[in-house]
């Protein structure tokens, strides 16, 4: 059964299922996971309670309980109300763990093991993580350094990851790696990973992004993918990770929007509330409207999606790129509504937002990355070219 995303709160009657379990995930999220969020923005430091208490409440298995993809509705839900609860780094932490590590162990796990690391990760036992990018790569993963080789009875792994979310905080890093037979995925304990630099990041300061360093020994039960697969699974995995940042950016501007609306209706100036003045009634009311029309976009290629029973990679790139684009363009616009309180640190959150949006073009793959991903799902017609253009 899957979750019928197109009517979904706030923009329609949603189903009694979604609106069960939103409210639910909402609660949840209230009580065990937003008191973290104040520790870990000025701490730097990624809270492990919280995948703990989202897995210890069965959410991890709600999400990947039935098909190849799991239930992409619930996804979504989960990765909205994390951007509507404001929870910055934390949210994309736990949506990293959720999102990228979990569909790798979840597809690939094959030893006891791997299978160990599975379990614990969907139970919020384990907080995981995901090490693809280097110095010297950057996007073009065939062109990683990190290397696996064969010393005697077993493996050794050598190199150095960059960017690595929530990387201090893991308890397991799926790395990945070159051999003479191509790419592999293997699994490294938090004793095999040494934490060159907790990175100084300007947003998602509670994502505790990390860059790792190894020099440790792999048993053979440890390689998650084998040489050779690995980038198409890294592939397949990014297709959850970029639906999830789509959404939660959709529910971080939700908040905004809401809370501007709000400040517009109470704030006077010239004797009126500022609601009254045109231009900035109409900004807003332009603002809302291409936020409600990327999430139906959003609601509608997850339910595509489900009922097939196919993603799209093409079309999930050209979502998340589209969103991301639009998110830093609407935060920034519901501060600027504010006037200067909107660029104050210690009068309104939107600096922190900003922040934290900005991230959404780049994790996950660039704009530019995205780009080229939906320019090969572009479909061209011969016999229209030829009707409308005479040569």
């Amino acid at each position: 059964m899957t979750t019928d995303l197109g009517l979904a709160l706030p923009f329609g009657q949603a189903s009694p299922e979604v609106t069960e379990f939103r409210s639910r995930v909402r609660a949840l999220v209230a009580d065990r996971v937003v008191p973290l969020v104040p520790g870990a923005e000025s701490d730097r430091k990624f809270p492990v309670e919280a995948v703990g208490a989202l897995g210890l409440a069965g959410l991890f298995r709600e999400r990947w309980s039935q098909g190849q993809h799991g239930d992409l509705g619930r996804s979504v839900v989960i990765a909205e109300e994390f951007g509507r609860a404001a929870l910055g780094g934390v949210g994309v932490g736990v949506g990293l763990h959720l999102e990228a590590a979990v569909p790798l162990l979840r597809g690939f796990a094959r030893t006891e093991y791997a299978r160990k690391v599975f379990d614990h990760a969907m139970d919020g036992r384990y907080v995981c993580c995901v090490a693809t990018s280097e110095r010297e790569a950057g996007s073009n993963l065939a062109e990683i350094g990190t290397k696996l080789s064969r010393e005697g009875a077993a493996w050794r792994l050598r190199g150095t990851k960059w960017f690595v979310s929530p990387g201090g905080a893991a308890d397991v890093v799926i790395v990945l790696c070159r051999t003479t037979e191509g790419p592999a995925l293997v699994l490294v304990p938090r004793e095999g990973v040494r934490v060159v630099k907790r990175l100084e990041t300007m947003g998602m300061r509670g994502l505790e992004t990390c860059r790792l360093a190894f020099d440790t020994e792999i048993p053979d039960e440890a390689i998650l993918v084998r040489p050779g697969m690995a980038l198409h699974a890294i592939g397949s995995a990014l297709i959850y990770e970029r639906l999830s940042t789509a959404a939660l950016m959709l529910g971080a501007l939700d908040l905004a929007l809401l809370v501007t609306a709000t400040h517009l209706r109470r704030r006077k100036q010239f004797g009126v509330p500022l609601y009254e003045h045109q231009a900035l009634r109409l900004r807003l009311a332009d603002l809302i409207a291409r936020t409600a029309l990327a999430r139906r976009g959003v609601h509608a290629t997850v339910a595509e999606f489900s009922a097939a029973g196919v993603v799209n990679m093409c079309e999930v790139a050209g979502v998340k790129v589209t969103v991301a684009r639009l998110a830093e363009h609407v935060a920034s616009e519901c501060a600027h509504l504010f006037g200067g309180h909107g660029y104050v640190e210690d009068e309104t959150r939107f600096p922190q937002l900003l922040r934290d949006i900005r991230v959404g073009r780049v994790g996950g793959g660039t704009d530019e990355m995205m780009w080229e991903l939906a320019a090969k799902g572009m479909r061209t017609d011969d016999a229209l070219y030829d009707r409308w253009v005479r040569s």
